[in-house]
């Protein structure tokens, strides 16, 4: 063998024994598998398996909410109520400066003081004839009617000014008592018994009638609303009783109430609200599940599963960190259905067949 052949040989050798490392090798550097800093990267994998129940994520809403706006423009005075506060029915809540009101009327109190003048004058002046008061002579003839036309003519003419005055003294009342009604719709007051949510103004704006002033709860009952998968909708009627999980694992019943009859484009899901029963200690925004019993098999639903351990912990709702090949995951919130017994975790939304996950080591 010439000393061509053997280097050429060699080469062949030696480059068939490096290249499988060096190809794994560069498959590693650029899959999601290098971004995983923590744990170990995992590949997300299609549901395929019956599932005994689902559990959805909701959160706990008020039974109603009631805005509170202004019936009047003007300026914010005082501000009496905090957002989280607990106010009662017909509690101040803010004023509302009515200084321009007040003004308007004591003007109409003056020109109510000039017309009363006026209709005192008319019901006592004499008349030409010299007769006092508005019925002159008539009651000196028969039934009070005077013979003389001239008589009768000067006397409906006194009549049509002492109605006009009194009509006049009408319509400023009347103008008064709408001030004085929009004077008061300056302390703004809570409709019902609830708790402040939000509050749109701060002292010292300008508001214009008709702008939310306040946002009240209605906690006294409570709801939890959910956004449940179309699929999983189906026999879901109004009225029926449904377990729901608390924050701390406590289980309780709440009524089906609402059912939207809309399905969102986006999501594919329906939304639906349910009565809790009183006394349960969950307060508004608090994080509870939806157990769904019965559901079937989740294959074709888009349904994935991964590692329990995929889960990131101490967070409010379900998260995962998804390696998509950048330096830093992105953080990405899921839907829990299902809690395995062989540490997997049966997700429905958030997460697709084949993106990988960071799972703790």
């Amino acid at each position: 063998m010439t000393m061509e052949n053997t280097r050429s040989l060699f080469s062949r050798r030696f480059v068939g024994f490096l290249l499988p490392p060096l190809l794994a090798f560069s498959f590693l550097a650029s899959s999601p598998l290098a971004a995983a800093g923590t744990g170990t990267g995992f590949q997300v994998r299609p549901a395929g398996a019956e599932v005994s129940g689902i559990r959805l994520g909701g959160a706990v809403i008020p039974y109603r909410n009631v805005t509170v706006a202004a019936q009047r423009g003007g300026r914010v005075t005082g501000l009496l109520a905090r957002e989280g506060r607990f106010v009662e029915f017909e509690e101040p809540l803010a004023t509302l400066d009515g200084d321009v009101l007040s003004e308007q009327i004591r003007a109409v109190e003056a020109r109510i003081a000039a017309a009363q003048s006026q209709y005192r004058y008319e019901m006592t002046a004499p008349d030409s004839s010299g007769a006092a008061g508005p019925f002159g002579d008539m009651f000196s003839s028969m039934m009070g009617m005077p013979s003389p036309p001239s008589d009768l003519d000067t006397w409906w003419s006194r009549m049509n000014r002492i109605n006009q005055a009194q009509a006049k003294v009408e319509n400023l009342e009347a103008k008064k008592r709408e001030l004085q009604a929009r004077l008061a719709y300056g302390s703004i007051t809570s409709p019902i018994d609830g708790v402040v949510t939000h509050r749109f103004i701060e002292a010292g704006e300008v508001v214009q009638p008709g702008q939310p002033l306040f946002e009240i709860a209605y906690v006294e009952r409570l709801r939890a609303k959910f956004e449940i998968p179309v699929d999983m909708a189906r026999g879901i009627r109004s009225g029926i009783p449904l377990t729901v999980i608390g924050p701390f694992g406590e289980r309780m019943t709440g009524r089906v109430s609402e059912i939207s009859p809309a399905v969102d484009a986006r999501t594919h899901t329906q939304m639906i609200k349910l009565d809790l029963a009183q006394g349960t200690g969950l307060k508004l925004g608090d994080y509870v599940e939806l157990a769904l019993r019965g559901t079937g098999h989740v294959s074709g639903t888009g349904a994935v599963t991964i590692p329990r351990a995929a889960l990131l912990p101490g967070s409010a709702l379900p998260m995962v960190r998804v390696l998509d090949g950048r330096d830093d995951p992105a953080e990405r919130i899921v839907r829990v259905a299902e809690y395995r017994d062989d540490g997997m975790v049966v997700i429905t939304s958030g997460l697709t067949a084949g993106e990988w996950v960071e799972v703790r080591r």
